[in-house]
């Protein structure tokens, strides 16, 4: 098992593209959702509607499951998430150029209520890596 660093999991999202957000209803059912995650600072978030499946799973239970694919690998990561509903964070989210679209077309404006961002505290990563050895699979874990 080859070990990873934080910024090496960053490295293999950065320009993977739209995650796949894995969460569960209180009752144990599954759901999936396509989310465009950023990175800030060295920390992960994503937007959600607040009466969103996502939004009412993540309040249930806040662990939560994200798989992108891209830069030759596959990218895992599991975690907890911390709903911020902070004007601040949200200004900087929206007003910040994290985001490759405009939010209002989602949220209408910046301090509506009917969202608020979701930040992604990771336990662990495992990223599936194909180079000319075959394919390795390397690990995060969170201290």
């Amino acid at each position: 098992m080859n070990e990873l660093t934080w910024p090496d999991v960053l490295g293999f999202i950065k320009g993977a593209g739209l995650g796949h957000l894995s969460t569960t209803s209180l009752e144990g059912d599954p759901h999936v959702a396509l989310v465009f995650v950023v990175q800030r600072g060295e920390e992960l978030m994503f937007t959600m509607r607040t009466s969103s499946s996502k939004a009412r799973n993540l309040m249930a239970n806040p662990k939560l499951a994200l798989m992108w694919q891209g830069n030759n690998a596959e990218t895992y990561v599991w975690a907890s998430a911390k709903i911020v509903h902070d004007q601040a964070v949200k200004s900087d989210l929206w007003n910040g150029g994290y985001f490759p679209f405009d939010l209002a077309h989602f949220f209408q404006r910046e301090d509506a209520p009917i969202w608020c961002a979701v930040r992604v505290v990771p336990n662990r990563a495992v990223v599936m890596v194909q180079g000319e050895a075959g394919l390795t699979r390397r690990t995060w874990w969170a201290c």
